[in-house]
């Protein structure tokens, strides 16, 4: 992001259009919780209500619905703790400190985590500044920063969510990304049986773990949005798809670390490594790359398909050249991940497992789609090259 004296007029208006949108969310969350405090509840100047709609709803936008609830709870106990305390010492300097501490204190007791703390540090320390010690007023306002944090996330889970999908989709398009490169990484390596290469591809592969755990995180939160929003409601069936692929994306991102280490042993001990398996990768790398979009759109879902069963038909036909172990295991581990990817596209176990078994058990089946995958891939004069004696007179 440019840094904003870079930003020209035009980029300033799009960033303030992109922003819109939510800014008028949380000025409308500000005037129903001043509403419903003043005109239903008869405070008199519920200031806390609308403080605290907007603080909650900005630090609540695609949080889980647990810790939106921990956070808004951080805002009103140190309200709370901050109105008991200047009721008793008064406020001035030493006083803050111990309402800051009481108020930190109450939210780890209540189970907050440390933003939740934080809140309530806040919360506490602008009553010990504000409050005059013996306001009639003072309880009320942990009822306003109450109403407030209702209101924050009544507005962002129910009424004006985030989209759950694009939730889902930014979260998992990355991971899906990133696991196609490493794919991409290992076919290069051992096409040019690069020993650096192979392991660049190795650590890239063990930085999976990473992504595909923060990946869990969001869809969960996506998986709420899409239940409790009313608006949204449309889309539990495909964020559950999503949940349901991230489950096999994480099994899928072991097998690819397998498979690199596979490529790397192959690499370093000089194996022989049939061009059949390389462009099988690079097949496994087009399915990854397919199959985010796969989940909202069919004609996806069908090239997905289809790479996965030419990258096990294509690996499985390189064992026809060579069985050494280190091949072995890179075909064996691509298989696996195939399976994945299909079971993510919810194709039952047994039939991702039949669909492999079918096409790697028929010997001219797979040899034709190797070679096909091969010559797709623009690998025509390494085939010449490799089987100067299979051209016809």
């Amino acid at each position: 992001m440019a840094p904003l004296a870079r930003l020209t007029v035009r980029e300033r208006f799009q960033r303030l259009r992109a922003a819109a949108p939510r800014i008028a969310i949380a000025a409308l969350a500000a005037a129903v919780s001043y509403f419903i405090a003043h005109e239903v509840f008869g405070h008199a100047s519920p200031f806390f209500a609308p403080v605290s709609a907007v603080i909650v709803l900005g630090i609540t936008i695609g949080a889980q619905l647990q810790r939106a609830l921990q956070l808004a709870l951080g805002v009103a106990l140190g309200i709370l703790a901050a109105d008991l305390l200047v009721a008793v010492i008064g406020n001035g300097g030493w006083q803050i400190g111990i309402v800051v501490f009481a108020a930190m204190c109450l939210a780890v007791f209540a189970g907050g985590d440390q933003l939740a703390v934080r809140q309530a540090a806040a919360g506490g320390l602008l009553v010990s500044v504000a409050a005059i010690p013996g306001d009639p007023a003072g309880v009320a306002r942990f009822g306003d920063a109450a109403i407030g944090a209702a209101v924050a996330l009544i507005f962002n889970f129910v009424i004006f969510p985030v989209n759950p999908l694009k939730m889902a989709r930014r979260a998992v398009d990355p991971a899906l990304t990133a696991i196609a490169g490493v794919l991409d990484q290992v076919a290069e390596a051992l096409e040019k049986r690069d020993q650096e290469a192979a392991v660049r591809a190795l650590h890239a592969a063990r930085d999976l773990e990473g992504q595909v755990g923060h990946v869990q995180a969001t869809i969960v939160t996506s998986g709420e949005i899409a239940r409790l929003a009313l608006v949204r409601r449309g889309q539990v069936e495909t964020v559950d798809r999503y949940a349901h692929a991230v489950e096999l994306l994480d099994r899928a991102q072991a097998d690819v670390v397998a498979l690199a280490q596979g490529a790397h042993r192959a690499v370093e001990l000089g194996d022989r490594i049939p061009l059949e398996v390389v462009a099988g990768l690079r097949d496994l790398a087009a399915c990854a790359r397919h199959l985010g979009a796969s989940f909202e759109d069919d004609s996806e879902q069908e090239l997905a398909r289809a790479a996965a069963v030419r990258a096990a038909a294509a690996t499985t036909a390189g064992l026809d050249e060579t069985r050494n172990l280190s091949v072995s295991l890179v075909v064996g581990q691509a298989r696996m991940t195939a399976g994945d990817f299909l079971r993510a596209m919810g194709i039952e176990p047994q039939d991702a497992r039949a669909t492999l078994r079918e096409v790697a058990d028929d010997s001219e089946a797979r040899s034709r789609i190797a070679v096909e995958a091969m010559r797709s891939q623009g690998l025509d004069a390494e085939i010449d090259a490799a089987r100067p004696g299979d051209e016809s007179p």
